[in-house]
């Protein structure tokens, strides 16, 4: 199993809008995507800064996605993309 971490800059975006494309766009996007185990998407910290952990069933799935949803502007929200970083998972509890 495979992990990505994303991080998100929401500045200039407003709250409730953010979550609204994240329940009703950006997590469908992902339940659609091959591979794709679960996620976690974490609200913003008053700064402007969000992550997402993201879980994958191979390397090749979770790099797929990172080429769809990567750095840069995120074309499902006015956001951007400003970390995404690829770890193999060690353990679960």
């Amino acid at each position: 199993m495979v992990a990505v971490l994303v991080e998100i800059d929401l500045r200039g975006v407003e709250p409730d809008a953010a979550l609204t494309e994240l329940r009703e766009q950006i997590i469908p996007a992902f339940k659609s995507l091959p591979g794709f185990e679960s996620g976690t998407w974490l609200s913003g910290d008053g700064g402007g800064k969000s992550l997402s952990l993201t879980l994958w069933d191979t390397e090749a799935h979770a790099q797929a996605m990172i080429h769809q949803f990567g750095l840069g502007s995120n074309h499902l929200m006015s956001a951007s993309i400003v970390r995404a970083e690829v770890h193999e998972v060690a353990a679960t509890a």
